[in-house]
């Protein structure tokens, strides 16, 4: 494939993102799937995945070199050159020249000149050092970070530790654990003995090409984080739990928590019809008996009251701990948007408290590190229902006198960002 069709791709890809809001991922892997050739699927994915790493940065840099914000398709066209300019080894002249074919390419023969100007201006744009400018300017820019996330991370948890977040680097490996139903963990590491791995401590870091030799009822994809909160929704003390996962699709947790506790009774459950099929094929491959089940956590089901030992509210959340994975998930999200998300997850808590037996655990969690979705739920929750208490958490991982987890990338394990309360009814 010639540059300048990958380009194009990636131009494309951009526009689906930016201009209709399409989810990065599955955008990617659906022009992915029609192309033969691995070099081109790599460049393709790296390039357009940068590209949205640096779009906060980008935006900075083109604020400083044009007098009014350009339409989003040039905003687009000048990223590209942009990523090109800064983050590969492309030549400047090289990089500016494909830049303005791209341009003609997608039918702007009118602003070629001005995208030259402005790639040819950019390369005297210095970013600016820290102590220059505010904290929340040196990490927004640097780290191509919304500025009211660095601003909130700043005030929650000190300039040091939201530096050492925003830094993180992962190392784009996939975590795998192994399916116990089909392959015992002895005959899965023989089948991964001569592959490049890193073993964590519930499972395997590889690559996409370890995980198309694997046969695909052996393994799944989970994240460290998931499998370690999926471990803190179990107490030691509940045997043959029926176990209620709210928020449950595509169900790794719920088919996780099966493994760990094959007594369970698990129905694993979500608003949307389309996700409870993807919850089914998700159980059929791995051979799970979960329950997957049509319903609202945002309404109360009088069938499910005082009925459940484990009820499991993984709620929506702005996931601000797995947005390395996923750059586009912080697109279009303003500050205001967290009380929205707030709302809908103490909806949900308190919803989900009336479906607990006494004796039983109610376990909140998200995929964010914002205290706002997360301690403050966890207070406001427990100020209003006394008939909860935080339950203490021991796992072979993790252990909480205070019944609360916190997860964070920079410091366990290249985890993602996350959060898990257990909450202990007991009248």
């Amino acid at each position: 494939m010639e540059t300048n069709e990958r380009e194009l791709i990636c131009y494309n890809l951009l526009s689906d993102v930016f201009i209709e809001n399409a989810y990065a991922s599955i955008q990617l892997n659906s022009y992915l799937s029609e192309i033969k050739d691995e070099r081109d699927k790599a460049y393709i994915s790296s390039l357009f995945y940068g590209i949205l790493e640096k779009n906060v940065q980008f935006d900075y840099i083109i604020r400083k070199l044009v007098n009014k914000k350009p339409k989003t398709s040039i905003e687009i066209l000048l990223k590209i050159g942009l990523y090109h300019l800064r983050y590969m080894s492309t030549p400047s002249y090289a990089a500016i020249n494909e830049t303005v074919e791209l341009a003609k390419q997608v039918g702007k023969n009118g602003i070629t000149g001005f995208i030259n100007a402005v790639l040819r201006k950019s390369e005297s744009v210095i970013l600016p050092h820290e102590g220059e400018v505010s904290n929340s300017v040196y990490l927004s820019v640097n780290f191509s970070i919304p500025m009211w996330i660095c601003t909130k991370l700043i005030e929650q948890y000190g300039y040091d530790f939201a530096k050492e977040f925003l830094a993180y680097k992962p190392d784009h490996l996939t975590h795998i654990r192994y399916n116990s139903r089909v392959i015992t963990a002895q005959e899965f590491e023989e089948n991964l003995k001569d592959n490049d791995i890193i073993k964590s401590e519930l499972g395997y870091y590889v690559t996409h090409n370890v995980m198309s030799g694997l046969k695909k009822s052996t393994y799944t994809t989970q994240s460290l984080s998931s499998m370690i909160a999926t471990q803190c929704y179990l107490p030691k003390d509940i045997q043959a739990p029926v176990v209620l996962d709210l928020c449950g699709a595509p169900g790794g947790k719920s088919i996780y928590l099966e493994e760990l506790c094959p007594s369970a009774i698990i129905y694993c459950c979500d608003v949307h019809p389309h996700r409870v099929e993807l919850i089914k094929k998700y159980a059929q491959r791995m051979k799970s008996n979960i329950i997957p089940t049509l319903s609202d956590a945002s309404q109360i089901f009088p069938e499910w009251i005082n009925r459940c030992d484990i009820v499991i509210c993984d709620v929506p959340c702005s996931g601000l701990g797995v947005y390395k994975n996923k750059p586009d998930i912080l697109f279009n999200k303003k500050s205001g948007h967290i009380e929205k998300i707030k709302q809908l997850q103490m909806t949900i808590l308190d919803n989900a408290k009336n479906y607990v037996k006494i004796g039983g655990v109610l376990n909140y969690s998200t995929c964010t590190i914002l205290k706002e979705e997360n301690e403050d739920n966890i207070n406001d929750f427990l100020a209003a229902n006394k008939g909860f208490v935080l339950d203490k958490i021991d796992t072979p991982i993790v252990k909480s006198d205070t019944g609360i987890i916190k997860l964070f990338p920079h410091t366990d394990d290249g985890c993602d960002g996350f959060f898990v309360a257990r909450l202990r009814r007991i009248s």
